[in-house]
């Protein structure tokens, strides 16, 4: 058996059909929020990580010109000033570190460790070095402090930084790509199911409108026509006729024939009083 839905039915399908689409949208919606919020917050963190690596290197800047202002003083008022910023700037120093150190996700920079111990090294000889100038004298500290195995020491820890801040700006520039990658790739996503969508609702739109409701009802508007001119040998579909069009067809078909038997009952009337007159006449 042929099964027919019904206008009605049809109607709810297609209501049903425009219902997951919206859901499909508003799924993709959420999901692409989460995982925009995942993605910005790793280009944050990116972002800070690099950001950190400038801040990093503008404080031991500070604090080796606090500490060469130490060696370069032409008083000892002036070296107990400059011990004074360099305690300061090596404070500074320590804490950004540390501060940084809390920041570092696990195996996120296996350079950091080491670079933390050499600026915290650095630090700590920055206050001894300030310490020592109080106590025994600019010339003292410059002595002490301003020679070749200490140079060395803050070139090496320079390049581990600068190869860590290059890392660093390496994996920013990845996180950015990736971020580019996920709004193009989501976009395109977003278009695909969209478009895909309305196309299909329209194309089901198109089906039910024309083969459902305009051509079914437009075969039964030329049918009744002809039959209330008085064509009674317009052809009515038999049976199998289900749904709203089947009722208009059945509706037709009653009328057909109860017209037909309204003009045989007519006829025979006209027959009986045309020989009522014959046999008055005669």
């Amino acid at each position: 058996m042929k099964f027919k839905m019904t206008i009605k039915a049809k109607i709810l399908c297609l209501v049903a059909a425009f219902a997951v689409l919206a859901s499909a949208i508003t799924a993709l919606s959420l999901n692409t929020m989460s995982d925009y919020k995942r993605a910005i917050a790793g280009y944050r963190h990116a972002s800070q990580n690099a950001f950190n690596g400038e801040r990093l290197n503008r404080y031991l800047s500070a604090t080796a010109l606090e500490m060469r202002g130490i060696y370069m003083a032409r008083t000892e008022a002036e070296a107990r000033a400059a011990a004074g910023k360099t305690d300061a700037s090596a404070d500074q120093l320590s804490a950004f570190i540390y501060h940084w150190h809390k920041q570092i996700t696990p195996g996120e920079l296996p350079q950091f460790a080491g670079v933390e111990a050499k600026v915290l090294n650095l630090a700590g000889g920055a206050h001894f070095i300030a310490r020592y100038a109080r106590d025994n004298g600019h010339m003292a500290a410059n002595s002490v402090g301003n020679i070749a195995k200490h140079r060395l020491f803050r070139e090496q820890m320079q390049a581990d930084i600068d190869a860590m801040v290059d890392e660093i700006e390496a994996r920013q520039a990845l996180s950015t790509a990736e971020l580019a990658h996920f709004e193009t790739r989501r976009q395109q996503q977003f278009m695909l199911i969209a478009t895909a969508g309305i196309l299909l609702l329209l194309a089901g739109s198109m089906w039910m409108a024309v083969d459902s409701i305009a051509n079914p009802l437009s075969q039964v508007r030329r049918s009744m026509v002809r039959v209330s001119e008085g064509d009674y040998d317009t052809p009515i579909p038999a049976g199998g006729l289900t749904g709203e069009i089947g009722e208009l067809w059945g509706a037709l078909d009653i009328l057909k024939a109860r017209a037909i038997e309204a003009e045989r009952l007519t006829k025979e009337k006209l027959a009986e009083e045309h020989k009522l007159r014959e046999l008055v006449l005669d």
